[in-house]
């Protein structure tokens, strides 16, 4: 109860620092069914997403006549710290969409609700054995379910057809090999007269999502044991910081720092030609079909060094639904959220995930009639369900300080390939500082 108690003052203190950010506009629907009892919803959907959550909104809403959603749409940044300190003032809303890595640090501290509750034992049995697992596991704590997920994340290559056409590529004989990748994109890159890039052919990065093509990852065990300077993991940040050097560091960052890249909006660098092969979401093939219908392009999961890899690695993220413990309607945000996910009904809720282009909860849904027709027109989409089905893709480690060790793996890719340290060096420097960190928590009292 001690630690409970400092970790909850811990976190007081810090949202009141940020209380004048959290407290800057978010806006909501005005009710249309007064007589229902009140589900508050808060998300971080903005313009053209927003329209598609109050389409779902609308929908459960003339499903049912016992609850109303009514949504509220909160501004990303700050959002964590707002739904806080509502919860330490006994007035959270009933549900929240939040980025996956909130889930172990909010149910460390308190703060959510445990889903697996609210389940019947057939829903249990639906979520816990039909789930794809790292979509399952992500939002697991300590043995309960603290998050269910409305819409997973996953990264693949998209690549530009015609430019793979004109270098002498068949864009549909993709290479069975990272390396081959990678001369591939040698040869796309374009240069103007002062050998400076005009065009990147393919730039290997983000050694978080890249290290689980190696067979790694940054990993750490229920029982707190770390696997985070492993081989594997030395090989992908070599890889990377090898394949920078050579198209040249600061031919990179001259590069990027031209670009007109905007997410979510049309000015996205793939679709004006400016990148041959890139790693982004699943969430683009929707912006491609939206905003560029005419591109010729695919996508394909990263595929393995030629040894020592696993094929279709990846790492799962996205947008997770939580329930606030002082959640005022526990019931009727279970209700909707069990609506919008598809455990209750997977071919109406296949509808919602192919108004974002999000990846489902489970095969059910993948495999639901109306999910399989929205695919035979967004049918790039199929190699993130192949990822997202394949048993190398895994959710991040369930810690509460999760954006630590990000931010440490992050800072350690950017060491390296600056030139500041060797990759040996930086992923030793990484092992140290959070073995360093766990020992910190425990000491006072946390992640006992």
């Amino acid at each position: 109860m001690e630690g409970s108690a400092v970790r909850r003052w811990a976190l007081w203190g810090a949202a009141l620092l940020v209380t004048a950010v959290v407290f800057a506009s978010g806006h909501s629907t005005p009710r249309q069914y007064p007589n229902r009892k009140l589900v508050r919803f808060w998300h971080r959907w903005q313009g053209d997403w927003e329209k598609q959550v109050k389409k779902i909104v609308d929908a459960f809403n003339q499903s049912q006549d016992q609850y109303e959603v009514v949504p509220v749409s909160v501004p990303g940044e700050g959002a964590d710290a707002k739904l806080i300190l509502g919860a330490i003032g006994g007035d959270p809303p009933d549900l929240m969409s939040m980025g996956s890595g909130a889930v172990p640090n909010m149910a460390a501290n308190g703060f959510l609700a445990p889903l697996d509750t609210m389940m019947t034992p057939a829903e249990k049995v639906q979520f816990f054995q039909h789930s794809y697992p790292a979509i399952r596991d992500i939002g697991m704590y300590r043995g309960h379910c603290y998050g269910m997920t409305i819409g997973a994340d996953l990264m693949a290559l998209y690549v530009n057809a015609q430019q793979l056409r004109d270098a002498g590529y068949d864009p549909d004989k993709f290479p069975k090999t990272l390396e081959e990748v990678e001369a591939m994109g040698m040869k796309l890159n374009k240069y103007d007269a002062a050998g400076h890039l005009t065009r990147l052919g393919f730039l290997l990065s983000d050694i978080n999502y890249i290290s689980h093509d190696f067979g790694g990852g940054f990993y750490v065990r229920e029982d707190g044991a770390a696997e985070l300077n492993t081989p594997q993991n030395l090989r992908a940040l070599t890889a990377i910081v090898e394949y920078r050097k050579k198209i040249g560091f600061e031919n990179v960052i001259r590069f990027q720092a031209g670009l007109n890249d905007i997410e979510g909006a049309a000015s996205w660098a793939f679709m004006h030609g400016d990148l041959s092969i890139t790693y982004d979401g699943q969430w683009r093939v929707e912006e491609l079909r939206k905003f560029k219908p005419d591109l010729d392009y695919r996508v394909y999961p990263v595929p393995p060094p030629k040894e020592g890899g696993t094929p279709l690695g990846g790492l799962v993220g996205g947008n997770y639904m939580l329930v606030p413990v002082s959640a005022k309607q526990k019931e009727g945000a279970w209700e909707f959220l069990k609506f919008w996910s598809g455990l209750d009904n997977p071919d109406r809720a296949a509808t919602f995930y192919n108004m974002g282009g999000w990846l489902p909860y489970s095969p059910a849904v993948a495999n639901s009639p109306t999910y399989q027709k929205w695919l035979t027109g967004d049918s790039q989409f199929r190699a993130f369900l192949q990822i997202l089905a394949s048993p190398n893709c895994k959710p991040p480690p369930a810690i509460a300080n999760l954006q630590f060790l990000d931010d440490l793996i992050a800072h350690a890719e950017d060491e390296a390939v600056q030139g500041a340290k060797t990759p040996k060096q930086a992923l030793d420097e990484l092992d140290a500082k959070f073995k360093e960190e766990t020992a910190k928590r425990r000491a006072l009292g946390y992640d006992q």
